[in-house]
This record gives structure tokens, C-alpha cells and sequence, in this order.
């Protein structure tokens, strides 16, 4: 049958110039006019009068179309008293006496026809004398050109596997150079260009050890496993580029046929394992860094009520982590094998956020979903679900997560019928609950609810002893990442880190220091690559004449964000930067601006 390749069609007219080929060479052995026709009666090629007639498309009522229907040959003797030739539109010109028609076909598809035609007399004669042996050898060439077809077919098919793999293994971050049984580089994909920073064309053919240090084919070729990993060292000018490669064996049969190296240089291995060490630490109690007394205990505590599915409140300032203590909770609960969905109560539109907590049903509003969706309640079922910035629910939607907290049923919006939801919840917030009940942005029912076990994490300024602690394991995390050999602080700039107040907590903390890690290039980080922020916080404090009074942590912190917005704007864009250069959330930022009363023009 025909094939099929992407959007490249095997057929008779792919191979048009070897069939009109094929055709001028019988019609000059043989006497006869030849005439190939495509699967939709196209002439693809002929001699004589029909090579006139290529490209021509023959009609409903012609000879061709009945073969078409038929699929069968079959030899014409008489055309004027032919039945097949009553309707054809070419019947009065046509001069053909005689001929024969035989079907192409690739498996049962039919790709189209050749024919032999007869114009005197002779010709006549001859064919329908030799009609036998024509048909025989009518069968034999088109099985030569459905070779050819097949051929084409498989030549394509492997040029698009070629080209499929090249674009695979370039898409491939880690280096890959192949190798024959002898040594001999076979293929390098451009990961490995990069790697090596030499071309493609300046590898291949090379042998793979005069390319790697430490590679030995003998050895290789006695391995008795089907890969194995090792350090190899690459020569580059004056410096040694040292690699961690995984050699895997190419087998034909039981044959070894090859290998195939692929590799990452340590540096990239490195900052993967920084941030692979780091995302499994961060979600466990022992992952929180700290040693202070008010750390500690609330460690103990929040452990021993992992075990429950009690609500739980953590408050604290934006940086102090949180999440991290919600997540750590969830890690150590009964629940950990469940998901632990975060929503961030501040960060979703008001119009969305209902539809996002509590899902929506089909025809529930313009845009929904035909099957509907699920919401965040539904999709925590079996684990726990966070609702961080809590104080920024509005008040009707504090109404709806009241019934939830009391009855552990949600509805979905549009939807009629009651879901019985299966999770632990846990809030935060930044915000005083208490004093937003004075002042009735929040609801005092829905507070002693949600705060059945309240936890207070302490900012950074009033745990400073785990400064140094946070410092360490942060320049250990950016050495991985950055592939830095940093030591610490010199003494003058760990003195100014112990001076500034720390507004924007363990996350503005994390964010210096990889600010520092970035921009020192020695071993020891001195008090010159601190970001900005905090040189000038601490010249603030060493006025040149004695000050009356000392400024207030929330005037520093105002200080702050009105000269961050003065120095970089306050388009939207801005302003996201400024949060993040504060080591504080965007909707921190613009709460603290209109409570600040911070006007900027």
C-alpha cells in the first residue's frame, strides 16, 4: 500500500523521472507506445503522442478510470466495439488499435497503471499475438517499480530517523560523543561542542582517548556491567575541564559495537546537588535552620502537633518562612503521603479566588470549563491545604471558609449539592488579626477558629544568634550553585550584618548573600559587597552629630521603600523588583505603601 511519511506521500509521481526513464528505454527495444498513469489518472510519463500528453488528467469515461475501477488487466483488441470505451470523451480522435493495460498496486492500494498501445497495423498484430509474454513482462517491471517506490520510501524514512535523532540528542543538556568498537569518534551532539568548545567537524574521527584523559578502550571493552561512570579530564589551552561521564555500551545482538559517553562538567553537577540538597532539607523541621531558644521550642511544639488535625495559625512577618514551617508540619504529619496545596490568599484576584479555593461547576460563569474544575479544598483531600496571606481574604469569602472550618463541606460556584472535603488546614499571615477584628476587616469567629494552635515565628532581629549559623548554610548552598570557593565574611562586614535590623528577614538575609556570592571574587566577602541597602543602613546609624531620638524599625523600613522607588521607579514592573530587593513579597509591598502612606509621583 502507499506510504505515508510526515506530509511526504510515497507514490508513482515521487518517482516520476525513473518511470519515464524506465519508459523510453522499453519503447526503444519494443514497438510500442508506452503510457504511465498515476493513481488519479494524471499521465506521469509516455513516448510518443503521450509524452505530449503528460500532466494531462484523464476523465470519468476513459479506459484508464474502468482499469482504475477494476484494478485488473486486461488486453484491448477492438476499441470502436469496446464496451469500455462507449463514454469516453476522447473516443471519436482516438487512433489507438490496440492495447495493453496493466494495474500498479502496492499491496492492495492501486498507485496508477502502464500500458502498451498499438497505432498500425503491425503493431496490432504483434501485440496481440505476443500479449502472453507482453503481460509477463508488463508484471516484472512493475514489480521493479514498486522496488523502486519502497526503495524511496526507506530512503526517506531513514533520512527523517536521522534527523529525528540529531534533533533529540542536540536537544540533550549533557554532552554526548559516540564511539565505534575501535575508539573512533562517530558523533558528537552540540551540548558536547559546548562542553568542549571545539567544532563538531574537529572531533569526529579522532580517537576518544587522544580526546579524554583517563579513558582506556582495552578496559572499556572488558567492562561487565552494560554502563559505567567515571571523571574524565578534557585539555582546553592552558586549563583541564573535568567532567563526570556515564559510558554506556552499544550492542548489536551480543556484540559489542561501541559506546556512548555522556557528560556534565562538575561545576553544573554541583549546583544541581546545591539545589537538589537544598529543596530536600527545606520541607523538614531539620531543614529550618536555627538554634535559638525561640526556634527551637517552636520546633518541638509545631512536632508535636504535626501528628493531629488540628488548624493551625502561623504568624509573622514576610521573610521569616512561614511556608517552610507549614510545609514541615505537613512532612511530619500522618497526612505527608498526601498533597500539600498552597494558596496564596493575596496574590489571586477577589473575582477568582473564590473559584479557586472552592472550584466551579459546568456553566457556572462565562469561560468555565465544560466538565468544571476543582478547587484548591478538593484538591488537597487526603493532605493539607496552606492558606498563606489569610488576611487578605475578603470578608465574604471569610463568611464561606467559616462553614468550611465548621462543617468540612465546601460548594462549588454554581453548584447546588455539598462536597465533603478531607483536609488539614493550615493559615498564615503577615497581618494583626487581632486588630483587623477592631477595625472589622476580619472576622472574629473565623480568627478563633482558624487559630485553635497559634505559632508566632520571631523575625530574624530578635533571633541574631542564628545569624552566623544562616550565613553559613547559605554560603555553602551559593558555593554549590555558583560553583564559588567563598569562606565567609571578613570581620568588619559580618559586624555590619549584625548591626542592620533585617526588615525584610531570612529571605532578605538569603538574598544578600547571593548578591555577594555573585559579585566577590575572593575567598572572604568584605563589607565593600554588601548590597547597597545595608551600607547605607549602617551609615545611617553613624550620623556625623549625636541625634535626639533613634528611628523606629517601621521607619527604616519606610526609609527604605521610598528610596527604593525613587531609584527605580514605581511601574508595576518596578515595584515587583523592589519587593524581591527587599526580600519581601509584591503584595507586602503595596500593603505596606498604602498603610506607609508612601506617595511617589
Amino acid at each position: 500500500m502507499l506510504k505515508k511519511y510526515g506530509s511526504d506521500i510515497i507514490d508513482l509521481k515521487s518517482i516520476q523521472d525513473y518511470i519515464q526513464r524506465v519508459a523510453d528505454a522499453f519503447a526503444a527495444v519494443l514497438d510500442y507506445e508506452v503510457a504511465v498513469v498515476g493513481e488519479y489518472l494524471e499521465v506521469l510519463a509516455g513516448t510518443g503522442k503521450y509524452k505530449d500528453q503528460i500532466g494531462t488528467v484523464y476523465g470519468s469515461g476513459t479506459i484508464n478510470y474502468q482499469l482504475r475501477r477494476t484494478q485488473k488487466s486486461f488486453l484491448l483488441y477492438d476499441p470502436l466495439k469496446c464496451r469500455l470505451c462507449q463514454n469516453c470523451s476522447l473516443r471519436k480522435s482516438c487512433k489507438v488499435l490496440a492495447g495493453l493495460l496493466y494495474p500498479i498496486k502496492l499491496g492492495t492500494k492501486f498507485a496508477g497503471s502502464i500500458s502498451l498501445y498499438a497505432f498500425d497495423d503491425t503493431q496490432k498484430e504483434n501485440l496481440l499475438k505476443d500479449s502472453a509474454k507482453l503481460e509477463t513482462f508488463l508484471q516484472h517491471l512493475v514489480e521493479l517499480i514498486s522496488g523502486k517506490l519502497n526503495e524511496r520510501a526507506l530512503y526517506k524514512q531513514s533520512k527523517k530517523m536521522v534527523e529525528q535523532f540529531d534533533t533529540l540528542i542536540n536537544s540533550i543538556r549533557e554532552g554526548i560523543v559516540a564511539v565505534d568498537y575501535h575508539g573512533k569518534i562517530t558523533h558528537v551532539n552540540r551540548s558536547a561542542t559546548d562542553l568542549l568548545m571545539v567544532p563538531a567537524n574537529l572531533l569526529n574521527g579522532y580517537m576518544i582517548e587522544e580526546v579524554f584523559a583517563g579513558i582506556s578502550m582495552g578496559r572499556l571493552l572488558k567492562m561487565t556491567k552494560p554502563y559505567i561512570e567515571q571523571d574524565i579530564f578534557y585539555k582546553y589551552g592552558q586549563q583541564t575541564l573535568h567532567f563526570m561521564s556515564t559510558i554506556t555500551e552499544v550492542k548489536y545482538g551480543e556484540a559489542i559495537n561501541g559506546f556512548v559517553f555522556s557528560f556534565r562538567s562538575i561545576g553544573e553537577m554541583r549546583k544541581l546537588a546545591g539545589r537538589f540538597i537544598h529543596a530536600e532539607r527545606k520541607y523538614t523541621f531539620d531543614g529550618i535552620l536555627g538554634q535559638s531558644e525561640e526556634i527551637s521550642s517552636i520546633k518541638k511544639k509545631m512536632c508535636r502537633v504535626a501528628a493531629t488535625d488540628s488548624t493551625v495559625l502561623i504568624t509573622g512577618e514576610s521573610g521569616t518562612g512561614k511556608e517552610l514551617f507549614a510545609r514541615a508540619i505537613h512532612h511530619e504529619s500522618l497526612r505527608k503521603k498526601g498533597p500539600f496545596i498552597a494558596v496564596n490568599c493575596g496574590a489571586i484576584p477577589e473575582n477568582l479566588l473564590e473559584s479557586e479555593l472552592f472550584g466551579y461547576e459546568e456553566g457556572a460563569f462565562t469561560g468555565a470549563r465544560r466538565s468544571g474544575k476543582p478547587g484548591k479544598f478538593e484538591l488537597a483531600n487526603g493532605g493539607t491545604i496552606f492558606l498563606d496571606e489569610i488576611g487578605d481574604m475578603p470578608l465574604h469569602l471569610q463568611v464561606k471558609l467559616l462553614r468550611v472550618l465548621q462543617e468540612y463541606t465546601i460548594e462549588r460556584v454554581g453548584g447546588t449539592k455539598p462536597i465533603v472535603i478531607d483536609a488539614r488546614i493550615i493559615a498564615a499571615t503577615n497581618r494583626n488579626l487581632e486588630e483587623m477584628i477592631q477595625t472589622n476587616q476580619f472576622r472574629s469567629d473565623l480568627y478563633y477558629r482558624l487559630s485553635v494552635i497559634p505559632f508566632r515565628i520571631p523575625p530574624l532581629r530578635e533571633r541574631m544568634e542564628d545569624l552566623e549559623l544562616l550565613i553559613h548554610c547559605f554560603i555553602q548552598k551559593y558555593n554549590l550553585i555558583l560553583g564559588k570557593r567563598i569562606k565567609g565574611y571578613t570581620k568588619d562586614a559580618l559586624a555590619r550584618m549584625f548591626e542592620y535590623s533585617w526588615p525584610g528577614n531570612v529571605r532578605e538575609l538569603e538574598n544578600a548573600i547571593e548578591y555577594s556570592a555573585n559579585v566577590c571574587p575572593d575567598s572572604l566577602i568584605n563589607a565593600n559587597y554588601l548590597p547597597d541597602r545595608i551600607i547605607k543602613h549602617i551609615t545611617a546609624l553613624q550620623p556625623s552629630q549625636p541625634q535626639e531620638s533613634v528611628q523606629s524599625i517601621a521607619d527604616l523600613e519606610k526609609k527604605a521603600i521610598v528610596e527604593a522607588l525613587k531609584r527605580y521607579g514605581t511601574s508595576n514592573h518596578a515595584k515587583e523588583n523592589i519587593a524581591k530587593y527587599l526580600g519581601m513579597s509584591r503584595s507586602t509591598l503595596y500593603r505596606k505603601i498604602k498603610e506607609m502612606g508612601i506617595n511617589i509621583q
